[in-house]
């Protein structure tokens, strides 16, 4: 399945008061994802996505996506087993007179049997990336 949503942030958007935008998916894995930033956003518009109140992308803490006329493609499994099933987009642009726009995107592999998803969790448990 994949999913889709573009993002307009607003000049003047704190990373303290982030606009956020919620895509609704549906339960499963991760496959892919695809973070697109046009060219004119200069590193001005900055983007995270959260499940959970998790973290998820990018996985180091506090970190951000922020470039110009770049397309960031990556593989990353990760399971979406509980509802609300949405990812949550926090975007703030730096920028003092124009909004940008970024595109997010993902597949989501249907839910898999019950122990790969047991297996998966307990690995990202193990690692400390994900809450028990």
């Amino acid at each position: 399945m994949f999913f889709q949503t573009e993002i307009v942030t607003p000049p003047n958007t704190p990373e303290d008061d982030p606009l956020v935008t919620r895509l609704q998916v549906q339960p499963g894995v991760t496959r892919q994802v695809w973070v697109m930033f046009p060219h004119g956003c200069f590193g001005l518009v900055h983007l995270q996505v959260w499940y959970w109140g998790w973290q998820l992308w990018p996985w180091t803490p506090g970190s951000s996506f922020a470039w110009d006329d770049y397309v960031f493609v990556f593989e990353d499994r990760y399971p979406l087993t509980e509802p609300p099933y949405e990812l949550v987009l926090k975007s703030w642009n730096d920028d003092d007179t124009y909004e940008h726009r970024v595109t997010f995107a993902c597949t989501i592999e249907p839910a898999a049997p019950q122990d790969e998803l047991e297996r998966l969790h307990d690995a990202l448990l193990a690692l400390g990336l994900l809450r028990g």
